[in-house]
């Protein structure tokens, strides 16, 4: 049976946060035809998942993936089991959904059919803008984010371009691409793409995915009329170096911006303002 949308969530040792986002979804009294798929990746307490997802929340599918397949591939069997659906909405489990949220989205893409991939606005528990939209990587920008460079103001400069902290993030906008943690898309972009490049086991398959989106000439839009609280963690590049180099996710980065820039070396930007 088709339905409008499929709300995807992939859970590695979350499990309280998946419990909350799950109540906020179930709470928005969601007024279009969806349904929930969560895939637990080998979560150390994947049974005590899986008892309190099907207890709690019967109406959601919940997958049960033996290894950690990584968050790319995870999310890909998700958008697979929804193949019944004109929309994707992947989430993580940090990112929660109020009333009207998922129907402001795919009313949006529903009358912008040159849109392939739309964002909310996301927020700090506090009211802040979170930083969710980007210009796509570079080399140089990746050496600037993981080196003492990205002190002087010459990489600052650029950074900040990176970030678009040029504008206030307030007004509608196309933009290169969207953080993965809350972004919607069309199921049959995705199965025309081939889903999300499971090269990249956890970093930047959102980033390439919305590089090829607009390959295909769709569009990848920011949308703050739509605004969504996300529990944003600091990544590994805020952290000492001595830190940084002895973290697992630190070494998954840099062999997910290996492959990254493998697939996107000496190729112009597919998003032309």
């Amino acid at each position: 049976m088709k339905y409008k949308v499929a709300i995807t969530i992939v859970n590695y040792n979350t499990k309280d946060l998946l419990m909350y986002c799950l109540k906020k979804i179930y709470q928005a009294d969601i007024q279009v035809p969806f349904r929930v798929i969560v895939l637990d990746n080998a979560s150390r307490d994947q049974a005590d998942v899986y008892e309190e997802v099907k207890s709690l929340f019967p109406e959601a599918k919940i997958l049960l993936s033996p290894t950690n397949t990584g968050y790319t591939k995870g999310l890909n069997q998700c958008i697979q089991e929804a193949h019944n659906a004109q929309y994707i909405y992947n989430l993580n489990t940090d990112a929660f959904i109020e009333s009207g949220v998922v129907e402001k989205l795919s009313g949006y893409l529903d009358d912008h059919t040159d849109i392939g991939l739309i964002g909310p606005q996301l927020l700090n528990f506090d009211g802040s803008i979170q930083e969710s939209s980007f210009c796509f990587m570079t080399p140089q920008i990746a050496l600037y984010r993981r080196t003492i460079l990205g002190l002087f103001p010459f990489a600052q400069k650029e950074l900040d371009r990176f970030l678009m902290r040029d504008w206030d993030r307030k007004s509608i906008k196309e933009v290169d691409w969207i953080l993965g943690a809350a972004f919607m898309f069309r199921q049959d972009i995705a199965e025309k793409i081939g889903f999300l490049d499971e090269d990249m086991f956890l970093y930047l398959s959102d980033t390439y995915f919305a590089w090829q989106i607009w390959s295909l000439n769709y569009k990848v839009v920011y949308y703050p009329k739509v605004k969504m609280y996300h529990y944003h963690r600091k990544s590994s590049h805020n952290t000492l170096f001595l830190q940084t180099i002895f973290n697992k996710a630190y070494w998954i980065h840099i062999a997910d911006g290996i492959q990254y820039f493998a697939k996107t070396w000496r190729k112009s930007s597919p998003h032309i303002e």
